[in-house]
């Protein structure tokens, strides 16, 4: 369940980045200095990774607020993911050690257990904790790099001139009917 949850929050984040975008009225006069800052950038890149240092900073400084939410719930979701791998992970482990010495278990719930399924419980645990810990890792540098891409592109033109149409598309051929896909840009 917590997997498919941060899948599902890594997804939403990723297909749904809003690049923002600055229009520029035609009958109005836009300052050298104005102009290269929306077709260059004005460095914002490296400002928007540098709060992002703080999860969330570069959302804050792109003015995504409502991706700020997102961020804090998938470490929210991993962290609590590890948190609770790790301690049944630690409770296994100790139980699987009072097995193999023959000590009695203190943990009424592994009591009649046997061993082989202590050990194939405690690697399981080991590995989701171990993913968890990925999961973070990951869940970090993906909120690096959407505030990176967003302060990238929020000089990027979305005008009307720009489209691109996609429909399907079917032909008769020497044996029968062919189906495809039509891409249309238009600049």
């Amino acid at each position: 369940m917590i997997r498919r949850i941060s899948l599902f929050l890594t997804c939403f984040l990723f297909f749904l980045t809003a690049a923002k975008s600055q229009a520029i009225d035609q009958n109005t006069e836009v300052p050298k200095n104005d102009a290269e800052k929306l077709v260059h950038g004005d460095g914002s890149v490296k400002k928007a990774v540098l709060l992002s240092i703080i999860p969330g900073g570069g959302q804050i400084y792109n003015h995504s607020y409502w991706k700020v939410p997102v961020i804090y719930v998938g470490f929210g979701v991993l962290t609590y993911s590890f948190i609770f791998y790790d301690k049944a992970y630690n409770e296994v482990r100790a139980a699987y050690i009072q097995k193999i010495n023959n000590e009695p278990i203190t943990n009424p719930e592994y009591e009649n257990v046997p061993e082989e399924m202590l050990y194939s419980l405690r690697e399981s645990y080991k590995k989701s904790r171990d993913l968890s810990v990925i999961g973070i890792a990951a869940w970090y540098t993906f909120n690096l790099i959407d505030a990176a891409v967003e302060a990238h592109l929020k000089g990027f033109d979305v005008s009307d001139k720009l489209s691109l149409k996609i429909k399907p598309q079917y032909q008769m051929g020497y044996a029968g009917y062919y189906g495809g896909v039509s891409l249309k840009l238009k600049f």
